[in-house]
């Protein structure tokens, strides 16, 4: 039964040229991508470089590679500004429909209360972007013949096979401490970001198809216990975090599609798990798509702990009966932490 993968690839493909929602990234390392879901996060450590690489491969089923690259660096010195780059590199099917993104992002901090470290922090992220279109290695219905098969010529052609746009998104963001149970340490960050508000047209067909604005608001939590890590050096924390993202026309219309991540990180160093939940809804639609994502890291420390990396592996398994056809997705990531003066005993994930 290999035509109905065949029919959802060929359907996907479709859709994504017709309506970009699809081009919207979902990673499962929420810590490791912060940077490209909200602006204010680029430069949160003092005095520290925070840089990451993510490969995602999703939907093994389907004839060619749905994967995604993300790379991204951010820093702060001293003072109030910090700065990020980053690179997306996006690619459907048999290379048909590729997406190559670069861009900066810039963040300020306005601090707050010094005693419990509260402070916000405002970002802004703006990017080129480039879209190709492959239509050659595609089949349409009016290439093909009853008797022979394909032996045709289409009609179906494209104005541009390339598309460039500039796109823009802001964010913010609010750091604090408090006292938790048992008088130990709980850090909270809430935020929200604005993506894609200038709408930009990525139609391959004269035509007008603006790229969905999409609405995004988190929240993590770090528990610090009096437990001590497997390295018997840091403590044992527990990290619960949520992330909600709205896309859409706008992001009250009535199509909107809605995802839903709700997870927590359990951190003995230099070891990590994680899980979450991942569900996806389009409103007005009873197709619901759920998921469970698990998550495994390690640190791994240099002599002179000025450099901390850290290895990540993320697992997304499918509870929907469509997964039968998509399989699950996988995802790696490796992070890079160098500290500027100061000898770097742990990773500050907040």
């Amino acid at each position: 039964m290999r035509f109905l993968p065949r029919f959802l690839f060929c359907f996907l493909i479709l859709f994504s040229v017709s309506n970009v929602s699809a081009q919207e990234y979902k990673f499962s390392l929420f810590d490791q991508n912060r940077t490209y879901y909200n602006p204010a996060f680029a430069g949160m450590e003092r005095g520290l470089v925070h840089s990451n690489f993510i490969y995602r491969r999703q939907w093994l089923n389907f004839p060619g590679e749905f994967s995604t690259k993300h790379c991204n660096a951010d820093w702060k010195g001293y003072s109030s500004s910090g700065f990020g780059v980053f690179m997306i590199s996006d690619v459907e099917g048999e290379s048909l429909l590729t997406t190559n993104s670069f861009g900066g992002q810039y963040s300020w901090r306005g601090r707050i209360d010094k005693y419990s470290d509260t402070f916000f922090q405002l970002g802004l992220s703006a990017s080129y972007n480039e879209k190709k279109i492959n239509t050659s290695k595609l089949t349409f219905s009016d290439q093909l013949d009853e008797i022979y098969g394909d032996i045709y010529g289409t009609s179906f052609v494209v104005d541009q096979d390339t598309r460039n746009y500039i796109d823009f998104s802001v964010g913010a963001l609010v750091h604090f401490r408090n006292g938790g149970i048992f008088g130990n340490t709980m850090t909270h960050i809430i935020g929200f970001a604005l993506h894609h508000f200038t709408r930009p047209n990525i139609s391959f067909q004269g035509q007008t198809e603006r790229v969905p604005m999409k609405f995004t608001l988190h929240a993590q939590s770090k528990y610090t216990t009096k437990v001590y890590s497997l390295n018997r050096q840091n403590k044992f924390s527990i990290n619960p975090w949520l992330l909600y993202q709205k896309s859409g026309e706008s992001i009250t219309s009535s199509t909107a599609a809605n995802n839903l991540y709700v997870g927590v990180d359990f951190d003995s160093d230099p070891l990590l798990i994680g899980f979450a939940y991942k569900s996806h809804l389009q409103q007005g639609s009873s197709s619901n798509s759920n998921s469970l994502s698990f998550k495994f890291g390690t640190t791994i420390y240099t002599q002179n702990e000025y450099v901390v990396y850290r290895a990540f592996y993320a697992y997304d398994l499918g509870i929907n009966n469509y997964t039968k056809y998509t399989r699950n997705s996988h995802e790696i990531g490796i992070s890079a932490n160098i500290s500027f003066k100061k000898r770097y005993k742990c990773i500050n994930r907040f």
